[in-house]
């Protein structure tokens, strides 16, 4: 499937702790054609028949979106294909690649070069309060506050490098647009609200749902689903703040509707 593209419009997942879940619009696209890379956070399927665990097929995941797992407000009538059964058709549209436990080391995945490939408006999506994760609360501890403090300023130090890349992409390459997602600052709770950081399902150890368990009736008031995903309606939330940003902190130097609009 080595084949140039057209100038598209592509979502790049780095170690993203979001899920790119997007309500659907009917109508025009925004843009040309949608190609998404990521981590599990974005994976649709392209897990499901290799060698690891790192798979989300099985209830009760999908309990809250039968369908797929991820969509958008840019005018598709479709959700995006995962990469393991695209066909040549939807290519021109546009594929997931994204893929359960991928990063941006070398080994497993960082090889992407998008711009190359025609990509002229990209979405890099920072990482979010990993340090917050029932997971890592779990494993680590949090010593009576919050999160896992040094997990959280790890991720700080992360993000605060991966903003000036974003903009170097912008100065260097002037026919493409880079935009940064702050999902940090989308993330965080907004004064006054507080939601308890546990899983909605019973996990295994390695944080994910334990198959076919039962997941807490009332999801909506559940951030995560497991130990590391978000529930749906965390994920609308965040979607929706990275599409139409409510702080300038949301996004730079622009959300991704202003993005597809350029």
């Amino acid at each position: 499937m080595a084949r140039e593209l057209n100038p598209l419009f592509s979502v790049l997942t780095v170690l993203g702790f979001i899920l790119v879940r997007i309500l659907v619009v009917v109508g025009q696209p925004q843009v040309p054609c949608y190609f998404i890379f990521g981590d599990s956070l974005v994976d649709n399927g392209n897990n499901n028949e290799l060698r690891t665990t790192a798979k989300a097929n099985y209830p009760p995941y999908g309990v809250d979106f039968p369908e797929g797992v991820s969509g958008q407000r840019l005018g598709f009538a479709d959700f995006i294909p995962p990469y393991a059964n695209v066909t040549d058709q939807e290519i021109d549209i546009g594929v997931n690649y994204g893929s359960g436990s991928a990063g941006i080391r070398d080994e497993s995945g960082r090889n992407l070069t998008l711009y190359k490939l025609g990509a002229r408006k990209v979405a890099v999506i920072g990482l979010g309060l990993i340090g917050c994760t029932p997971a890592e609360i779990a494993n680590f501890g949090t010593d009576g506050k919050p999160c896992v403090d040094s997990i959280n300023d790890a991720v700080k130090r992360f993000n605060d490098r991966l903003k000036p890349l974003v903009d170097g992409l912008n100065n260097d390459n002037s026919d493409a647009r880079f935009t940064y997602i702050n999902i940090t600052s989308i993330s965080t709770p907004q004064e006054g609200v507080s939601l308890p950081n546990v899983p909605c399902c019973p996990v295994r150890e390695d944080g994910q749902c334990v198959p076919n368990s039962t997941p807490c009736p009332v999801r909506d008031l559940s951030v995560f689903f497991d130990g590391y995903h978000p529930t749906e309606i965390a994920n609308i939330g965040l979607a929706t703040r990275s599409y139409n940003a409510l702080s300038p902190m949301d996004a730079s130097p622009y959300d991704i509707n202003r993005l597809a609009q350029l």
